[in-house]
């Protein structure tokens, strides 16, 4: 018997019965508070969400249950209920989608872990918190849960027109305060948490010709195996949807509507198969090349030769295509690939950032002796050929709208030193598979910056990745007033605590009120202000770098008076 092709054979049956046991559940929720008594602003399209998703999963997604929450349904005991009820059905294999459409909103709880508690607005009080989410989402046994939500902020639960109203609260007497957004998986169980926009972003919806929020618009067409199947495998996983349709959201909403709009995602959503086939196209077994053996002499006598085994044929399954869905193809196609350009913060020289240098280094600073580093780049395991190009800071706001502080470093003996502006590293690799890669980039004295991009047949993706020099981190913030609608563009933003001559540790607000100190050492009280000049008291104002991490900042003033 031929080993080796009957084990395939059985793997690839235990696969196909193991997607007929599997189920998926779905609970839909989306209301425009119509009549509500509770003072909350009505909206005009989240339940034309949540019928479009509703629609958009059983069609493409098969699913054996949905539970729809219209309008005056969506309340606080409906959603504990409906949840409950989920976590009977459900078992440990089984896929969980839940959608909600609606406002979001947040107040202060000195008890949050970032001193904000994150709400899903309800059609009548209670709300319902990012904690007490967490907690009933928690009784369901699969890990194959997916929490998708359009409302404004919801990048704040995430991470743990207008859909969301308020200015962001702050203590009695202070002159504002400082949110640290951490990505520390505070709730949910590492369950996958998809969010319509970041936590200091509102969601819009748009009338018209797409008549849903921007973020379900493209979010549902992601979920269409033709458009959200990037591998070309017959299944739409959650990290699918959400690389095809985030990119697509954050460029309408600011080319069309001039809106800031970033979908964001946590948690872990490798694996969950929301639409398309239940389990993917197997691939086919790895062919062996045939070498022919060297023949027999004719005039020596021969061995006799043993009985050969019978020839096994492989049972390829059938897998069950779901209704009104195009099939795809049976075998991916792997000349399906596009171009990816990453724009990052990776020093070019090897004698930039060091805070102590070692010997050798500072030997070769003196004698003027500078180098390059090399940049190097895999896409799910596989080096890929990649062009490295170094831009200045102005290169790197052309190709990402970041005006980011890059600073300079020093060559040459001390008293005539050569002062020399950083560049970075801006990649492009071409011929890249389509599908959804773990990518890792590799330089001298950085560690290695892993990150996930999905990537379409024939298409260029652009993906901006912060860097920080090995046991350094980076800050990342913004600075507004009052509430999120209003930046503060030219606003000091001073770090009194951090040292050092080649260090930015002090710059006013760009723009979009944003602001950067990269390649900090890892520490728990980076002190932040506001101001250079004036003591204002700010809530919170405190903060952790960690090694390799990028914190993200907002920082509210309560008044505009200050330098």
């Amino acid at each position: 018997m031929n080993f080796k092709k009957t084990v395939f054979s059985l793997l690839l049956i235990s696969l196909s019965l193991g997607a007929v046991e599997a189920k998926r559940f779905a609970i839909v929720m989306g209301s425009n508070y119509t009549g509500n008594s509770a003072g909350i602003p009505e909206l005009e399209l989240c339940e034309s969400d949540a019928k479009l998703m509703e629609q958009t999963l059983k069609s493409n997604g098969s699913y054996d249950d949905a539970t729809v929450l219209l309008g005056p349904m969506v309340t606080s005991s409906r959603v504990k209920s409906t949840l409950e009820a989920i976590a009977q059905k459900a078992g440990k294999e089984d896929v969980v989608a839940i959608y909600f459409s609606g406002h979001g909103t947040y107040q202060r709880d000195a008890s949050a872990p970032n001193g904000l508690r994150n709400y899903i607005v309800m059609y009548d009080r209670p709300h319902v918190s990012d904690k007490e989410l967490s907690d009933w989402i928690k009784g369901i046994k699969t890990q194959h849960v997916t929490l998708i939500m359009d409302c404004c902020y919801s990048g704040g639960i995430a991470k743990k027109g207008r859909r969301g109203v308020g200015d962001i609260p702050t203590s009695p007497g202070s002159d504002g305060t400082v949110i640290q957004n951490g990505d520390e998986n505070f709730y949910f169980q590492n369950k996958a948490i998809i969010a319509s926009s970041d936590s200091n972003e509102t969601s819009i919806e748009v009338r018209g010709s797409i008549n849903h929020g921007v973020f379900t618009y493209w979010f549902a067409q992601g979920l269409d195996p033709r458009n959200g199947d990037l591998n070309k495998d017959g299944t739409v996983t959650a990290l699918e949807a959400f690389e095809w349709s985030s990119r697509r959201v954050a460029d309408m909403a600011k080319k069309q509507f001039n809106h800031d709009q970033n979908p964001q995602i946590s948690g872990n959503a490798k694996g969950i198969f929301l639409a398309g086939r239940e389990v993917p196209t197997p691939q086919p077994p790895v062919v062996t090349p045939v070498v022919n053996p060297p023949q027999p002499d004719p005039n020596k006598p021969q061995p006799p030769q043993p009985p050969q085994p019978p020839v096994v044929t492989p049972v390829t399954p059938v897998t069950p295509t779901p209704p009104n869905v195009e099939p795809p193809p049976e075998n991916p196609n792997t000349n399906d690939t596009g171009k990816v350009i990453i724009a990052t913060t990776i020093l070019r020289s090897q004698l930039s950032g060091t805070q102590t240098p070692d010997p050798a280094m500072m030997m070769r600073r003196m004698r003027g002796v500078d180098s390059d580093r090399t940049v190097k780049v895999r896409f799910s395991g596989k080096e890929l050929p990649a062009t490295v190009t170094w831009v200045d800071q102005a290169g790197l706001k052309a190709a990402t709208g970041e005006d980011i502080p890059l600073g300079t470093y020093t060559v040459g003996r001390q008293g005539t030193p050569t002062v020399v502006p950083n560049t970075v590293a801006l990649i492009e690799v071409n011929g890249v598979p389509g599908g959804v890669h773990e990518v890792e980039i590799i330089s001298e004295d950085y560690p290695v910056i892993k990150e996930t991009i999905g990537v379409e047949g024939k298409n260029v993706v652009k993906k901006f990745v912060v860097a920080s020099l090995r046991g350094t981190g980076s800050i990342q913030g913004r600075v507004f007033l009052k509430n999120f609608e209003q930046p503060l563009p030219g606003q000091t933003i001073w770090m009194p605590t951090v040292v050092g001559t080649n260090q930015v540790h002090k710059m006013k607000s760009l723009t979009d009120g944003s602001f950067w100190f990269m390649n900090l050492p890892p520490g728990n009280y980076y002190e932040i202000k506001a101001s250079f000049e004036e003591n204002l008291k700010l809530d919170n104002q405190y903060i952790k770098v960690k090694d390799g991490d990028v914190t993200k900042v907002d920082i509210v003033l309560s008044q505009k008076n200050f330098k």
